[in-house]
């Protein structure tokens, strides 16, 4: 039985839909990151730490580690600043942000920036990650060896089932590809420090 206390502090999160291209774990989410996020107006409704940002276009995801900001307020419709956040998907562009049901909770005007330095957990290493099957199941491999389709080489996570990777090596060398080719598989790993 697994006790996740004994994982670590769940920091970042990542979604795989791999198709049938063989796909790694992102390191932004085992070698922890953070990314600053500027807005250039915000909303009614305030974008709070713990939210989860989606691009209105590009669909791109992320969560608010911390919100900073520099002229106006949220009540005021007018609120201009800096969304720390962490465990990114994809890349924003020119576009709103929503948080949950909201449609234009924020403006920006181009991608996030990696940060270098700077905040709690830089550069820190993940030491165990659960990836979670959600849609279709995957083959997958912790060896850094590629799963095969046609050769059924890997081991299967079917949707609802988990597995634990539990050292930065498995997590590292993680890759999954559909089991079955356009079954379109989708899996969530969670990442623990």
């Amino acid at each position: 039985m697994i006790v996740f206390e004994e994982l670590g502090n769940p920091l970042t999160h990542q979604i795989l839909t791999p198709g049938d291209t063989i796909t790694a774990l992102n390191a932004e989410m085992y070698q922890y990151t953070e990314r600053d996020l500027a807005f250039t107006s915000g909303g009614t409704t305030e974008i709070v730490p713990g939210d989860w940002i989606v691009g209105a276009t590009s669909s791109a995801k992320a969560e608010v580690v911390k919100v900073t900001l520099s002229s106006g307020t949220w009540a005021g419709g007018d609120a201009v600043g800096t969304l720390r956040i962490r465990s990114q998907h994809g890349t924003f562009q020119s576009e709103n942000l929503k948080v949950a049901a909201g449609t234009n909770d924020a403006t920006i005007a181009a991608d996030s920036i990696i940060l270098r330095d700077g905040y709690d957990n830089y550069g820190r290493q993940a030491k165990a990650a659960m990836v979670t099957g959600e849609d279709n199941t995957a083959l997958v491999s912790v060896t850094g060896g590629k799963p095969d389709q046609t050769a059924k080489i890997g081991h299967q996570i079917a949707p609802g089932s988990s597995w634990v990777l539990r050292s930065y090596d498995e997590i590292k060398n993680f890759r999954c590809v559909d089991l079955v080719s356009g079954s379109a598989s989708v899996l969530q790993a969670t990442f623990y420090y």
